[in-house]
């Protein structure tokens, strides 16, 4: 790592765990005498030395330089553990003020911290309102779950609730961030599927914004989505449309894609992560790993590997762990898949099947994230040096 590193981004991680966080309260009650104890992972957070597998809803800060050459600083995702993270993060990292606020998508773990956010405009006490950039669908969601924070009409009690002006982006539609200079592109994955075609009420659930709609089909085939249809006997009734979920990614310039809830990547949006509209490759990734299996929602290892395989960033950081893999083991695991080799008697079991996974490729850098992470970025050398693991080089 060059010693003249000049970051044009600093990538903070708040949080980098699952919808339910770690620990898992299973683990760490699990009676003495029980068959099975808990996991490695969740007993590890009972001592100081088990910190990095706390890992709470993921959610991460970009920070960048205006065009007037002041820094903002820009918050991916506020779920339900968004106050925790902010509450030990903010003030270690020297954060206030956020100057926007961005949703990947409508789900708990991604915007049901929405009312924490009172506490930067309650009184004016950091800021007058939290600027805040999401999609149609996601925006119909929180005026489903969240009335008041809308229209403050609906608001109860002493009627203390934060301040937001809305902003709705488009799939693939360059935004820029409240006339700053700073241009960040949404893109829409899949992130797992509907499992039921009867709309919430006030809800919106489909791609096309048309209330109790099924997705066209030709649309999800031109966004070549995988298993529009459900396997059936030939003899069966008609085949099933599987309606799949969509989540905004973000790429901000060349700078760092991040893609933290995926299951699928439709070709659309990999024009624009591998940079096909600009030529430039981003410098970091940000990847959604839930586990070593693949899941209905989320990428599996080999797909996380995959995928950081085809995008060839400088390093790719993976996130949204659950819980029973440590983050020890994603260490060694992705350590293997720089060139490091490890001695298999040293290797834990799950190490070994996690190495087992990572397939044939080229050697890549990647790691797990873990909560307070601290990553700069120096897209002009292509460069990058984080607070953890350049420090036990």
């Amino acid at each position: 790592m060059s010693p003249n590193l000049t970051p044009s981004v600093e990538l903070i991680f708040l949080g980098t765990g699952t919808s339910s966080s770690l620990p898992s309260i299973s683990c760490l009650t699990q009676p003495p005498d029980a068959e099975t104890r808990g996991c490695r992972a969740c007993l590890s957070t009972l001592e100081p030395e088990g910190k990095k597998n706390i890992r709470r809803n993921t959610s991460a800060v970009v920070r960048m330089k205006d065009k007037l050459g002041r820094t903002i600083t820009i918050v991916i995702d506020a779920g339900k553990t968004f106050q925790a993270a902010a509450l030990e993060w903010f003030p270690k990292h020297g954060l206030r003020r956020i100057d926007a606020l961005l949703l990947t998508h409508a789900h708990a773990d991604a915007m049901n911290g929405l009312d924490d956010l009172r506490g930067w405009t309650l009184g004016g006490s950091i800021q007058g309102h939290v600027d805040v950039y999401l999609s149609q669908v996601t925006f119909q969601e929180v005026k489903r779950s969240f009335p008041y924070l809308v229209s403050k009409e609906y608001a109860s009690g002493g009627g203390d609730v934060p301040d937001f002006i809305w902003h709705i982006i488009e799939d693939g539609v360059p935004f820029e961030v409240n006339d700053t200079g700073v241009f960040v592109t949404p893109f829409s994955v899949q992130h797992g599927r509907f499992f039921s075609t009867t709309p919430c009420p006030a809800y919106t659930p489909t791609p096309n914004g048309l209330v109790g709609d099924a997705a066209p089909v030709e649309m999800l085939k031109k966004m070549n989505i995988n298993g529009l249809e459900s396997p059936k006997p030939a003899h069966s009734v008609p085949k099933e449309i599987i309606q799949p979920y969509l989540c905004f990614g973000f790429k901000f310039q060349e700078h760092l894609v991040y893609i933290s809830d995926v299951s699928h990547i439709p070709e659309p949006a990999w024009s624009i992560i591998r940079g096909e509209k600009d030529g430039k490759r981003p410098t970091v990734c940000v990847l959604d790993c839930l586990g070593l299996k693949r899941h209905t929602s989320h990428f599996g290892l080999d797909q996380s590997v995959a995928t950081a395989r085809e995008l060839g960033a400088v390093r790719s950081y993976f996130v949204g762990f659950s819980h029973r893999v440590s983050h020890e083991e994603y260490v060694t695991i992705t350590e293997v898949l720089g060139g490091m080799t490890h001695a298999e008697e040293e290797l834990s079991e799950i190490e070994k099947v996690g190495i087992g996974l990572l397939g044939e490729g080229e050697e890549i850098w990647t790691r797990p994230a873990h909560d307070g992470l601290k990553v700069l970025i120096d897209s002009e050398l292509r460069a990058v040096r984080d607070e953890t693991y350049d420090q036990t080089k």
